[in-house]
């Protein structure tokens, strides 16, 4: 009886799999959708190691695979063609475009048309803390001003009705 139980989840493992592709190729669908240029970039920072990938336009971290903290402007950034990570960050990218950033050799300046504003919100002794304000199009993150890593669903998110922060994540935030 044990065989055929081994076998039923060994013949069931690609099916599961497959589903986890798939579900994972359709949430990053949706930056296509949202104006991004692409899926995701994985940059790695092996043994501490500054290492540079390419991506063109804007960086936007969409998932943080590293123990290490990513920390935008600490241990990974914008390079001319491409994100650089360091001091052990691996994430996920994508890059925004049309956004109207224009890189200025040491961040991005974003003319945003008098449109959206910017909110510090900050998850104080790891506490979540919700930050209201009116968010018609979306809200990211600009500026992390905390050791701990801002995550987008893990450590901070948005509705409609403003942006949330948790497990000290501190940050500055556009929102649209």
């Amino acid at each position: 009886m044990k065989h055929g139980k081994q076998a039923w989840l060994w013949a069931l493992l690609p099916a599961m799999l497959a589903l986890g592709a798939t579900a994972q190729a359709q949430n990053y669908d949706r930056y296509r959708d949202d104006g991004y240029n692409s899926g995701p970039v994985r940059c790695e920072s092996i043994k501490g190691r500054t290492q540079q990938c390419p991506l063109q336009g804007r960086a936007r971290l969409v998932r943080q695979i590293s123990g290490s903290p990513c920390v935008e402007g600490q241990t990974w950034g914008q390079a001319r063609d491409g994100v650089w990570v360091t001091q052990g960050c691996r994430a996920e990218f994508i890059a925004e475009a049309g956004r109207g950033g224009r890189w200025n050799g040491g961040g991005w300046g974003h003319n945003n048309g008098g449109r959206g504003q910017v909110l510090t919100c900050d998850s104080n002794d790891h506490r979540r803390q919700r930050c209201v304000a009116n968010v018609r199009r979306e809200a990211r993150l600009i500026r992390q001003t905390s050791r701990t890593a801002c995550v987008e669903g893990r450590t901070w998110g948005w509705d409609r009705t403003g942006v949330w922060v948790d497990g000290g994540c501190r940050g500055e935030f556009q929102v649209n």
